[in-house]
């Protein structure tokens, strides 16, 4: 007897077995597949037949009723997203691909926009994609920036308020469409002139920047020369105090001997003038030089 004739004596033999089987197994296998887990970056949605009973279903396992009931639609949440916008690329030919500023001059730039959603049920339901519509509002507002500001505020002093005017524009554009996302930054990848003018433009940054340093050199060596003079003019105010205290005390002790000199002239005039010579002739004689000369060899004429 041959496999097949086997497999269909036995199919056979146990027919209401195998449809009991069936009957039992397929409705527990129908159940069980209403089974269904949630990462822990992502949030869930659950619809019934196309309505939203459950909006935000946190991380773990869950159950919905099984196809075509319930239908579960995860959306990654927590984690952050990007989009890029860069002007230069993906311009048709007959648009430029640089931005015009308010004054007239162009500037090429690049975004990248960060966010995350923050409302799964509104940015599921808000726009067949939500994400186009951010970048339209992002492209927009740029435009609008640049074209209403002059080229030196846009490159240079102006790149911070650049960044937070376009985050807050997008993100109170996101709130009024209901598209469920929270913008956390935005950040200029490229704002610069166009390379037929960026020679010329870096030349002019250039002086600028040895402009503030000779500026600063300036300033630095005007700093040491000052402290140099101060502590100059403080050691000849030393200096002269220290003469002047010097010159004061040996005056006062001059004047002080001159009346006791006085004093002893008076009492005794004799004696003083003797001592006085005495004195003299002792400093002379101290500072003079003696040679003595034996009698025989001095030269008589």
């Amino acid at each position: 007897m041959s496999l097949k004739n086997d497999i269909t004596h036995i199919a056979s033999a146990h027919k209401k077995f195998f449809v009991s089987l069936l009957i039992v197994f397929v409705p527990i296998l129908y159940l069980l597949s209403g089974f269904y887990s949630v990462g822990q970056e992502q949030r869930a949605i659950v619809t019934q037949l196309g309505k939203v009973i459950e909006d935000n279903v946190m991380p773990g396992m869950h159950y919905h009723l099984p196809w075509p009931f319930e239908k579960v639609q995860k959306l990654t949440s927590t984690s952050l997203r990007s989009i890029s916008i860069d002007f230069s690329e993906g311009a048709q030919k007959f648009i430029q691909p640089e931005l015009t500023t308010g004054d007239g001059n162009l500037v090429t730039v690049a975004l990248e926009v960060q966010y995350n959603v923050s409302e799964p049920s509104v940015f599921y339901n808000a726009a067949l994609d939500a994400e186009a519509v951010l970048q339209q509002i992002a492209r927009a507002e740029t435009l609008y920036y640049v074209g209403g500001n002059g080229f030196e505020s846009v490159l240079t002093t102006g790149r911070t308020r650049f960044q937070n005017y376009i985050k807050n524009a997008i993100q109170s554009y996101t709130h009024q469409y209901q598209l469920g996302l929270r913008i956390t930054s935005v950040q200029i990848k490229r704002l610069e002139p166009p390379l037929s003018i960026k020679k010329g433009f870096d030349k002019v940054a250039a002086a600028r920047s040895e402009k503030q340093k000779l500026i600063q050199d300036a300033r630095g060596e005007r700093s040491t020369q000052l402290a140099k003079a101060r502590s100059e003019a403080n050691k000849t105010k030393l200096n002269a105090q220290a003469y002047a205290k010097e010159a004061t005390e040996k005056a006062l002790g001059d004047h002080e001997r001159f009346i006791a000199l006085l004093e002893a002239y008076n009492e005794s005039p004799d004696i003083t003038i003797q001592r006085q010579y005495i004195e003299q002739v002792e400093q002379v004689m101290s500072r003079a030089k003696i040679s003595i000369v034996k009698p025989e060899l001095v030269v008589k004429e």
